[in-house]
């Protein structure tokens, strides 16, 4: 009865649902500090508390939250702009605060139980491995689960995690599920993070050497949400849980990396302005009336606003029609999962030609264009985003053919 008072008085001092442009001016004006705190991030190896409190403050993280435990239950169109805004000002923070934003509104998928439990502080934050262990015993009530789960991102801010589990099955192969876990039940490994790009994500390693119980309301086997028949949908009142995450969910692993491409653009255009190269031995011109500049401008700007506005567009369609009772069927499926890939791998290119136009002085670590394309090109590599696959996965729909991926 406590912890439900508690919940109730939390959720009750919370403000309306503010506009959605309000969220995006909020994120705007926190830019300037998130962009300076990029080294420091990296250097340490997560986000730095400072950002992630501000980003708390200003309610970016109860976007999609379940408006039950407070929440604003924005959509995934929302979220690509957030993961846009973020991702311009810090390719680590746009990662994890987008991810953020999305594995709260995952949390909508559990049973009622799991979710009090998840969201017993509405300001409480999930991290998320999904490389199952095997290492997993079938006992009264639950499961007990021991092993080690890389790739947390943004675990260092989290309250709770979902790790997944290849839980036995007596009849067939073992069923592989999402086990909500609190953080205090696993120690982290923080020298397990130690890569190239989004160094400041954190994304470590998680272990439990000693055996922890998981409850059978937390426990969401993964053939559920496949299916879209995830115990959220029967929660009254609960209506995050009809958006599909194999649709809609790698939306917060692209649009942090549109972020990214227009973030190296802005860094870029910033130094050129003033910048001088030589042109010949003794004569320097002004880097800003160079017509090769010019067009590389141009034609970023425009390869990222495709990007954008092609994912944003099939979202929103997406979208409008889930909120209308109705189900996207499986062409505009394909077909967000299409601009994904498309959005992914645009902009890492367009990072790239950035880079490659930046000069020598691009590489110092004190320069963004470099981080950009050290962050982008890490996070396009993701293979829930690989271009070619889904590429082909749009083109087996539209020949007539059953797409075989994950839309």
């Amino acid at each position: 009865m406590q912890q439900e008072a508690k919940r109730s008085a939390a959720v009750h001092t919370l403000a309306a649902r503010p506009e959605f442009n309000d969220i995006i001016t909020r994120i705007r004006k926190l830019a300037p500090d998130i962009s300076a705190r990029a080294l420091s991030a990296e250097k340490a190896k997560r986000v730095p508390q400072e950002t992630m409190d501000a980003l708390r403050d200003a309610n970016v993280f109860r976007m999609m939250q379940p408006k039950r435990f407070g929440g604003y239950e924005y959509g995934p169109a929302e979220l690509a702009q957030v993961g846009f805004e973020l991702g311009r000002a810090c390719g680590s923070t746009g990662w994890c605060g987008t991810l953020a934003v999305c594995f709260g509104w995952m949390t909508t998928f559990f049973p009622l139980e799991a979710q009090q439990e998840v969201w017993d502080d509405t300001d409480n934050l999930l991290a998320v491995s999904y490389i199952p262990t095997p290492k997993v015993e079938v006992v009264d009530g639950g499961s007990r689960i021991t092993g080690s789960w890389p790739w947390a991102s943004g675990v260092d801010s989290a309250t709770w995690l979902i790790l997944s589990a290849a839980i036995p099955n007596k009849e067939g192969p073992p069923t592989v599920a999402w086990c909500l876990v609190p953080v205090k039940d696993v120690v982290v490994d923080h020298n397990s993070w130690n890569v190239a790009g989004l160094q400041g994500t954190g994304s470590k390693t998680v272990h439990i050497t000693e055996p922890v119980f998981v409850p059978k309301h937390r426990i969401l086997p993964l053939g559920a949400i496949f299916t879209g028949k995830m115990p959220g949908l029967d929660v009254p009142d609960n209506g995050q849980a009809r958006f599909g995450y194999p649709t809609f969910g790698p939306t917060a692993l692209v649009a942090p990396i549109v972020g990214m491409a227009q973030g190296a653009l802005d860094a870029f255009t910033e130094t050129a302005r003033d910048a001088k190269r030589m042109a010949r031995p003794g004569v320097f011109e002004k880097v800003a009336e160079q017509p090769l500049i010019q067009s590389l401008i141009g034609r970023s700007a425009a390869h990222i606003d495709a990007a954008r506005t092609l994912m944003v567009t099939s979202l929103r369609e997406g979208q409008d029609i889930v909120l209308a009772g109705g189900t996207p069927d499986i062409e505009l499926r394909v077909r967000i999962r299409r601009n994904h890939g498309f959005a992914g791998r645009t902009s890492a290119d367009v990072v790239n030609e950035i880079f490659n136009k930046s000069g020598a002085a691009a590489a110092d670590e004190k320069n963004r264009v470099q981080r950009f394309w050290r962050d982008a090109n890490t996070a396009a590599t993701h293979a829930s985003i690989d271009w070619d696959t889904l590429s082909a996965l749009y083109g087996t729909q539209q020949l007539g053919l059953q797409p075989q991926g994950i839309f």
